[in-house]
Formats: C-alpha cells, structure tokens, sequence
C-alpha cells in the first residue's frame, strides 16, 4: 500500500517576523486540505525565532477549524516540558474539534537540551520524565478517577473533562532502545526525523520487531522535499535551504554530531517528478512506511504551494496503484 502523503509545517520565519510566519504557515493549512493532504503534522520547538511554533496546542487548534478531511498531527509534542494534564485537556479539546481526526506524536526534547532546561528540567531527566507524563496522559484520556503517583508527577482520583472522540492513535519519536521497545509494547506508531539515515532506520525498526514480531510500527518519516519537472531546478532551490538549515542546527549540535547538507539533501525527496516518485516507492518497499511528513525545501510561500501541489498531483499519481 502507498505511505499516507503529509505536510509537515516548520513555521520556517526567514525574515524574523513572527506574526507573518504563523499567518502564512496557517493558510498554507488550508491549501493542504484544499489540496488533498493525508495528513498535516506539526513541530514544536521553543526560543528559536527561525522555527516559532512553540504554542503548539494553538496552531492544532486553529487547523482543527480549518480543515475537514485531513488529519491533524503534532510531530511532536514533548510532554516532559508540559504538565501532563494540561497536555490531556488539551489533546482531548483537539481531538472533539477535529471529529476524531488527531494524531498524537511525541518525543523526549533530550536533543534540545536549551528547551528543557528553560522549561526547568535536567536534559538527562527528559526521557524518563516525557514518557511518564505520556502514561499520564494516555490514562486520562481513556480511564475516569486516574490514580497516578510517579517521580515526577502525582494525581488522586482524577477523571478528565473533556473525554476525547476517538481512542487517540500515538507516535513517538526516539532513537533510544529501551523507548522503542517501550513502544512496540504499547502498541505506539514509530516517527523518525527528516535526518534519520536509512541505516538508522533498519535499527529502529529492527528493535521494535524484535520486541513485537509481526507488529506494524506504523513508521511516519519526515523527509525534507522538493520536486519539479527537471532534477537541477529542484536541487537549486533546495540546497540553500538545506544549507541554511545544516548552518542553523549545527550551532545547537554537539561538537561531531554536524549535519552535512549534501548528505542530507541525498536523504531528501528532491529532485525531477519521476525521481521523487521512484524513490517514495523505494523507501516504502525497504521500510514499509505509513506515512511521509514532507517539509518543503524553501521559505518562500509562492513556492512552498508549488511544492506541494507537486507532491500530489505529480508524484502521487506516479505511484504504483494499491
């Protein structure tokens, strides 16, 4: 079966005006959902002026409002900077608002430790602190009078009001062995990162399969992308955003942990229309992939809507039929 086609919003801000990116990221949404999207996911990052989608909750709120067939995602929440029943209250009201649409994904933060640490949490606690406000919230979501008495968080005899529509399908994205095995036994899809290597890949899925054998880790791969008749174009415009990208995340890296633009572009969907297709084909038939979260190479909003108006009606249609 062909991977679900996703938008993956980044707020991308080259100008540094806040206001601008959230407004035009938001009618993007809708040309999404015009378009036909599967899914729409959203990022959540913090204290960065490039990328500010800090406010998650809201921007998920404002696309439950806007759209009526896709799916609403986070990709993805970090419960470990968040109070847990906050976060419950709040994906619940999502959920009622889209119908049953949402998408839960999460992941730690340990990889930014300036987010966690200005949230008050040690990097080091992030992990183990994320996933218990996850139990946390996933038994609000589902139980009435959650009892509930961790390391980090407490709550006596608690039901949650608002009860979400659906029974809340969850991602998390990690790279640590223990949390993906902690997923293939809850049942948790898997999400991996537009710098996620093949080889990683295998690992990840690897592990969750030896931990649940003949389960579907139900892997949604954020790729960057960027497709048009002929390959040169679409590598000019993407090797300066990725570029600009590497640049930007490398200063936030551990030293040896660097991106390389070229090797990430080499992972990217860029290219001509049949190369694109060709290569979706490819990692769906290697890692049976559920749904791709694309991010388009470029900030510029003209072009962002070229980009994906490409994804689905050029390269969508070059996929083999189901």
């Amino acid at each position: 079966m062909n991977p679900r086609f996703g938008y993956l919003c980044l707020f991308d801000n080259p100008t540094l005006e806040a206001a601008r990116a959230l407004t035009r990221q938001l009618i993007l949404v809708r040309e999404a959902e015009r378009m036909r999207f599967d899914d729409i996911w959203f990022g959540e990052r913090h204290f960065d002026d490039h990328f500010p989608s800090g406010a998650c909750s809201v921007m998920l709120g404002y696309a439950a409002g806007v759209t009526m067939r896709a799916r609403i995602g986070s990709a993805s929440f970090l419960p470990a900077l968040r109070d847990p029943i906050q976060l419950a209250e709040d994906v619940a009201s999502i959920d009622l608002l889209t119908k049953g649409r949402f998408s839960f994904g999460v992941a730690s933060g340990a990889d930014f430790p300036k987010q966690t640490v200005n949230f008050g949490v040690a990097p080091e606690e992030a992990n183990e602190r994320g996933l218990e406000a996850l139990e946390l919230v996933e038994r609000l979501l589902l139980e009435s009078e959650v009892t509930h008495k961790g390391k980090y968080f407490q709550v006596e005899k608690l039901s949650l009001s608002p009860r979400p529509e659906q029974k809340i399908p969850t991602w998390i994205a990690t790279t640590e062995e223990s949390t993906i095995r902690l997923a293939a036994r809850k049942g948790y899809g898997l999400m991996a990162s537009a710098t996620c290597t093949n080889d990683e890949l295998h690992r990840i899925l690897g592990v969750y399969r030896d931990e649940a054998p003949g389960a579907d880790p139900r892997l949604v791969l954020a790729r960057f992308g960027f497709a048009t008749q002929e390959r040169d174009e679409a590598v000019s415009i993407a090797t300066p955003y990725l570029e600009d990208y590497c640049a930007k995340a490398n200063a936030a890296r551990p030293e040896g942990e660097a991106l390389d633009p070229q090797a990430l572009l080499s992972m990217s969907l860029v290219g001509s229309f049949k190369e694109v297709a060709d290569r979706v084909n490819s990692l769906n038939e290697e890692f049976g992939v559920h749904g791709i979260a694309m991010a388009p190479t470029t900030s510029q909003f003209d072009t962002v809507k070229r980009c994906l108006a490409a994804f689905v009606d050029e390269i969508r249609l070059r996929l083999p039929v189901d």
